[in-house]
C-alpha cells in the first residue's frame, strides 16, 4: 500500500492515514448535522464545537494508551501522530468523557445527543480503517489465505519481518464489520431501540465486540505481562469491560419506564 498519497514541502506529506480520518470526520459532521432528531437537542455550532474537541482529546487518549501498550517509546514515537499508532478504544473513552462533561456544562441531553452520535460513529470508524490499512498500522498475522495483503512500502507502519509476507488484512476487516454495525444501526436499531441510552450502549457493545475478536488475527497484540491475563491482548480486555460496562447501561435505561 502506498501511506503517502502527495508530498507538501520537504519531509511533509499528506498521509493517507490523517486523509481518511478527516474525511471520515467530515462525513460524520454532515451526516449528524443533516439528522432531524440534530436540531431537538444542540445547535449546529454547539455540535461543530464538540465535534472539533471531542476530536483533539479523542487523539490525545488514543495515542495514550497506545504509548501505554507500547511503553518503552521515545519521545518522538509519542509525537508521530501522523504515522499511525492510536488505540481506537483509548479514543471512545477519551470522547465519552470529554462528551458528557462538555455537554452538562451546556445543558444539553447527554444521553440523547450520544444516542445519535451512536448512530453515525461507527461509519467514521469504517472509513478510519481504511486509512489504517493504507498506512499499513493495525497489521494482521502472516496467513495463506487468497486475500491475504503485502506490503513492500518502505514507509509503511508495517514491521521488515512481515513486508513481501502475505498478512491479514485486519483493518478491512475491521472497516467491514463496522460498515454493517453502521447499517444496523441507522437502518435497524435507531428505529425500535428509543430510551435514552440505549442506542449509545448498543454501539460501545458492538463496536467493544468488533475490537475483541478482529483482536485475534492481529500481530501487533500489546499483552500484559502477567500469567493470568497473557491469553489475552490488552486491547480485548479494555473491549470487554467496555463492553460490560455498556450493558450494564443498556439493561439500566431498557428498564425504565416511558415517559408518557
Amino acid at each position: 500500500m502506498i501511506p503517502y498519497l502527495f508530498q507538501i514541502y520537504g519531509p511533509f506529506y499528506a498521509n493517507c492515514y490523517g486523509m481518511a480520518i478527516f474525511l471520515g470526520i467530515l462525513i460524520f459532521t454532515y451526516l449528524v448535522n443533516q439528522d432531524p432528531k440534530r436540531s431537538k437537542l444542540v445547535t449546529s455550532a454547539q455540535l461543530q464545537n464538540l465535534i472539533l474537541w471531542g476530536t483533539l482529546v479523542g487523539i490525545l487518549g488514543g495515542r495514550a494508551l497506545w504509548v501505554a501498550g507500547n511503553w518503552p517509546v521515545s519521545w518522538y514515537d509519542i509525537i508521530e501522530i501522523w504515522e499511525g499508532g492510536l488505540s481506537v478504544l483509548g479514543a471512545i473513552i477519551a470522547i465519552l468523557c470529554f462528551a458528557a462533561i462538555y455537554l452538562k456544562r451546556a445543558k444539553v441531553p447527554v444521553l440523547p445527543l450520544l444516542d445519535l452520535i451512536a448512530i453515525y460513529a461507527p461509519l467514521l470508524q469504517a472509513i478510519s480503517r481504511i486509512g489504517c490499512f493504507m498506512a499499513g498500522c493495525c497489521y494482521g498475522k502472516i496467513t495463506g489465505a487468497f486475500w491475504g495483503v503485502i506490503y513492500t512500502h518502505p514507509d509503511s507502519a508495517v514491521p521488515n519481518s512481515l513486508k513481501h509476507i502475505a498478512i491479514h488484512p485486519t483493518q478491512l476487516y475491521s472497516a467491514l464489520i463496522l460498515f454493517m454495525i453502521f447499517l444496523l444501526m441507522h437502518n435497524l436499531i435507531s428505529k425500535y431501540f428509543k430510551k435514552p441510552g440505549q442506542l449509545i450502549a448498543i454501539y460501545l457493545m458492538l463496536s467493544s465486540l468488533e475490537r475483541f475478536l478482529v483482536d485475534f488475527w492481529r500481530a501487533d497484540q500489546e499483552i500484559i505481562n502477567l500469567p493470568v491475563l497473557r491469553a489475552l491482548g490488552l486491547q480485548q480486555w479494555i473491549a470487554l469491560g467496555i463492553f460490560g460496562c455498556a450493558l450494564i447501561l443498556f439493561v439500566r435505561q431498557s428498564a425504565l419506564k416511558t415517559s408518557k
